[in-house]
């Protein structure tokens, strides 16, 4: 028998950890560790879900024992399963590495970095696993005023600024949000997603449908960063402190291509519509518009933005093929993507430790000064590139094969093109960064072995995180053969019918 308990227990094992935390506000020691202890149970119970789902299939519960499509459900398949799996080891890997007092401030952790990061991991994941679109919408304002908080902790100039505009954006998203459950609530009386899924099948409701897939879509676009509702992100992940835009940027635009997912799927699914044409055009514009601007950027943290945004736009190109190895590639790809994003931003904070500077163009000698950390920042690079053998070509070569069996060859070449173009804008940072060298006089940077034993944590983090890589590069097939299964298990939505609504 599956243990379906474990479909909530990593969700609350970080309301729990936000509320616990809270209560010791101040004293910065216990919460760490609470969190820690928190996180790491949410890791070992998502662990263990992804083998309940790779055995048992679809799991659900009802909460408070309404049946549905009445009830809470709450529903995990292959994709929430291993989502939320991801979710909460950068949940515990990011209270390793923001250990060290440089990467937030003890002010900072004192005023309630802790709490709101449990309270936002909580948002993500209840973001996954719900199964109605009213507590979608109830999660995704948790993780928006949580990753607000985050945004703004410490309130300088820039950190508001950058916060007001991530919080307008997606504003706006959440308010697309309530108009789609409003039009689908009041034509089918339900907002339960497997309930709309059967309700929406009937031909007569085609009206409806393309005016909720709309809303909906400018939504889930909003929050994945998609073109051209993506200048949000660049102008406020580079404000926070790096252990912070470390993990929003690893985790929240990926709840809405999730969201993307889940709604092109299982509610409207594309199937030769004008929809699945409009998502290729925004991805293939996503992909160019982003690697622009990582080009033209001089800040390392931009730089990581613009890539992202870009990468965003590869992510909807597999939903938009609409195959089973594009969705494969889909996920396999954002998974890969959600390793090394994070571990570039973690990285880059050791930069600015042991420089002094964001500025790829200020910053000198780094080669001769860490190699270690070095060699580590070009292995994620060539990782993020998609150069073989590295993760990102396993996904990149599944997304390009699912384009061109589809013959959506335009596509196709402008994901290769733009992974050219964001290998320009990574050697770029590599060069000026660190194969330039330190002018003569200058003041030399500290000795690698002393950062590292000033740092031990933090390098922890980041080696732990490049060894995930690393797994995914060098044997990926289980991993691909997993994200075959929940391509497929996406594809035919009636076991996901099935499993909430039953014989009904």
């Amino acid at each position: 028998m599956p243990n379906t308990y474990l479909i909530v227990l990593p969700l609350l094992s970080f309301v729990i950890t936000g509320i616990v935390c809270l209560m010791y506000t101040g004293r910065v020691k216990v919460q760490r560790v609470l969190y820690m202890i928190g996180s790491g149970f949410a890791f070992g119970c998502a662990v263990k879900l992804i083998i309940e789902v790779n055995t048992f299939g679809i799991l659900h519960i009802q909460v408070g024992g309404w049946e549905a499509p009445f009830g809470i459900t709450v529903i995990v398949d292959r994709l929430a399963a291993v989502m939320v799996a991801i979710t909460t080891l950068l949940g515990f890997v990011t209270s390793l590495y923001s250990f060290s007092g440089r990467t937030i401030s003890k002010t900072k952790k004192r005023v309630g970095f802790f709490v709101s990061l449990s309270f936002m991991l909580a948002g993500i994941t209840g973001s996954f696993i719900t199964g109605d679109l009213f507590n979608l919408y109830v999660w995704f304002e948790v993780m928006l005023i949580s990753s607000f908080v985050l945004i703004t902790l410490g309130s300088e100039r820039d950190q508001l600024e950058g916060g007001l505009k991530y919080v307008v954006i997606n504003f706006v998203a959440s308010s697309f949000l309530l108009l789609a459950i409003g039009v689908l609530y009041g034509t089918t009386g339900n907002i339960n997603m497997a309930a709309l899924a059967e309700n929406l099948k009937d031909p007569e409701l085609s009206a409806v449908t393309q005016i909720a897939s709309v809303f909906l879509l400018i939504s889930f676009g909003a929050k994945a960063a998609l073109f051209p509702l993506f200048f949000w992100l660049p102008t406020s992940y580079h404000t926070p402190p790096i252990a912070i835009v470390s993990i929003i940027a690893g985790l929240l635009t990926k709840v809405g291509v999730y969201t993307l997912i889940r709604t092109y799927t299982l509610l409207f699914p594309l199937e030769n519509n004008y929809i699945q044409m409009i998502l290729l055009v925004l991805a293939c514009l996503t992909m160019v518009i982003g690697v622009l601007g990582a080009i033209a950027q001089k800040d390392i943290r931009k730089v990581l933005s613009f890539n992202l945004i870009s990468k965003i736009g590869f992510l909807v190109l597999g939903l938009a093929i609409y195959t089973p190895l594009a969705l494969a590639g889909t996920i396999f790809y954002m998974l890969h993507h959600i390793l090394v994003k994070t571990n570039l931003f973690f990285v880059t904070g050791l930069v600015r430790e042991i420089s002094g500077s964001y500025d790829s163009k200020q910053i000198k000698g780094l080669y001769d000064a860490a190699p270690m950390l070095s060699f580590i920042f070009i292995v994620l690079c060539f990782t993020l590139v998609g150069i073989p053998p590295f993760s990102g070509f396993w996904g990149k070569f599944m997304l390009v094969d699912a384009g061109l069996k589809a013959h959506y060859y335009i596509p196709a070449g402008v994901l290769l093109f733009t992974s050219l173009l964001t290998l320009y804008s990574m050697m770029k940072v590599w060069q000026e960064a660190f194969l330039s060298k330190l002018p003569v006089g200058s003041e030399q940077l500290l000795n690698e072995g002393v950062f590292i034993k000033q740092h031990k944590l933090m390098y922890a983090a980041v080696v732990l995180l490049l060894c995930c890589t690393l797994g995914v590069s060098f044997y990926p097939q289980p991993l691909m053969d997993y994200a075959y299964k929940a391509a497929e298990q996406l594809l035919d939505p009636s076991q996901y019918i099935h499993t909430v609504l039953g014989e009904n």
